[in-house]
């Protein structure tokens, strides 16, 4: 019991407050983050910089937002009784704000910054603006006034559903991740600052849809993949930056002319440096010079005939591929040691598409909890369509399969003609064939062991006496001697 008391003393010793809630991950509460030198939103809006100097990258997430938005998105009714005027309205309303543009920019703020945001614009409606709109809408289509209007008014108000019709969405908008600092005490948001330029804009935390990618230690901020891939990202652009400088000299390596009878500064030494000048360019590369006089020409520079940094190169973008779960088998210039080695469909392939669900899941969850249930009564849902694609897939195979039998059956193929019409490795049709000519050796050799050994033992059945002519011989004896003793058998 003095055990107990203790433990509640010290519990409550430790909460100073009266709020349950734990805290936030945040070591600046209650700091506006924009007053912050290398804040949050600095930091994304380097992201967005880098990202947008790699094709590699922006060729994967381009892979990525076209697989989460390739089917088509659909909206479910909550209420059955309600459910085509609610999807009719959905649709009216996501067609009239370009919502599959507004879905693919925060797709994209996702994937670089770890975070997405949407805002959404309603028309709040008290009690007396609802009424005014009523006695509007009846003025204008019958002659009621004064106090018959009133009452009309009144009983068109009782009769309606309030919770749905006292906030109306009316727009949604896509907010960049690269603009927006999140406020917040010490146990959750507080607003969303927007800060363009000089400019600045406040919201509420009801007036913003968030997505996150991928939560981590209990921040305001979700985990941004390109803070793991900065340093890859950066590493890719030196290598292309270090042959567009190589192109640019003229395609050859960096050599050194060596006067060794000539002064700084004189005329054969100005006169070669602006013969040089002239031929770098590319388009008068190709052709002879002519010098006089003594001259010497080194390599300052040795560059292999193979290109230089391919491995390198291949492995970073197997990097980027392997943090968004792209498989191999989808980058076509992924060759070599490096799609070898891995996984290109199969395991990998399935992997990255339940990727793909989750993300899906994320988006869905998101917009039917702040604006679909809400404001219209439906669910949104992304089309699945790898699932179907599976299954045509798979249908596709068996169907191939019966066509192979059949054309073998009828002698009209050979297993190596059959093998090329399934996309099959010919030293594997090979092997498979020696194998299946092993098994069948052994089989004929096993059922001709077995004739062999039935044919000996009916040999040996035949040589031995007829059981069934000595059956009845005994018989005739035992009825002999019955007649022989009065009726009685007597047994041998």
């Amino acid at each position: 019991m003095v055990q107990l008391q203790q433990y509640v003393m010290r519990k409550n010793s430790l909460n100073s407050d009266n709020n349950p809630l734990p805290f936030l991950n945040n070591l600046f509460i209650g700091v506006n983050p924009s007053l912050i030198s290398g804040g949050e939103e600095n930091k994304y809006k380097t992201f967005m910089r880098w990202a947008r100097r790699s094709p590699h990258l922006m060729g994967f997430l381009n892979v990525i937002a076209t697989d989460i938005l390739s089917d088509d998105i659909t909206f479910e009714p909550m209420d059955d009784s309600l459910g085509r005027n609610r999807v009719k309205q959905a649709k009216e309303f996501w067609r009239a704000n370009k919502g599959i543009e507004i879905v693919e920019e925060t797709i994209y703020d996702m994937l670089i910054s770890g975070i997405g945001y949407n805002w959404v614009g309603k028309l709040n409606l008290s009690e007396t603006d609802m009424k005014e709109m009523i006695k509007s809408a009846i003025s204008e289509n019958y002659s009621y006034e004064g106090k018959e209007l009133e009452y009309k008014a009144d009983q068109i108000y009782e009769k309606i559903d309030k919770s749905r019709y006292s906030k109306l969405a009316k727009k949604i908008r896509h907010v960049p991740a690269t603009t927006v600092s999140i406020n917040t005490d010490k146990y959750g948001v507080v607003s969303y600052l927007q800060t363009v330029n000089a400019e600045r804009k406040l919201f509420s935390p009801e007036e913003i849809i968030s997505f996150k990618l991928m939560p981590l230690d209990g921040k305001p901020y979700p985990f941004p993949p390109m803070e793991a891939l900065i340093s890859e990202v950066y590493l890719i652009w030196l290598i292309s930056q270090n042959y567009i400088s190589y192109f640019e000299n003229g395609g050859h390596p960096d050599k050194v002319f060596i006067l060794p009878k000539e002064l700084a500064n004189s005329k054969n030494h100005q006169y070669l440096v602006d013969t040089l000048q002239k031929y770098k360019k590319i388009q008068n590369k190709h052709g002879n010079m002519v010098f006089t006089g003594d001259i010497k020409v080194e390599d300052l520079m040795k560059v292999e005939s193979q290109m230089e940094h391919k491995d390198l190169s291949l492995y970073v973008v197997g990097v980027l591929a392997m943090m968004y779960g792209v498989p191999v088998g989808r980058i076509p210039f992924l060759i070599g040691k490096a799609a070898n080695n891995g996984d290109a469909g199969g395991l990998a392939d399935s992997g990255y598409w339940r990727k793909v669900s989750v993300w899906q899941s994320k988006i869905e969850e998101a917009y039917n909890t702040s604006l679909w249930n809400p404001y219209f009564g439906v669910n949104m849902k992304f089309g699945r369509g790898y699932k179907q694609d599976e299954v045509r897939e798979t249908q596709n195979e068996i169907n191939k399969n019966s066509i192979v039998e059949q054309r073998i059956r009828l002698g009209l193929w050979t297993a190596e003609t059959a093998g090329r019409y399934l996309g099959i490795d010919p030293e594997e049709i090979a092997k498979a064939q020696a194998e299946k000519s092993e098994r069948e050796q052994e089989q004929m050799d096993m059922q001709s062991g077995m004739l062999l050994q039935n044919s000996n033992t009916k040999d040996n059945v035949m040589n031995e006496p007829d059981k069934n002519a000595k059956n009845l011989k005994k018989q005739k004896t035992q009825l002999k001697n019955k007649e022989n003793n009065g009726g009685k058998v007597i047994s041998e």
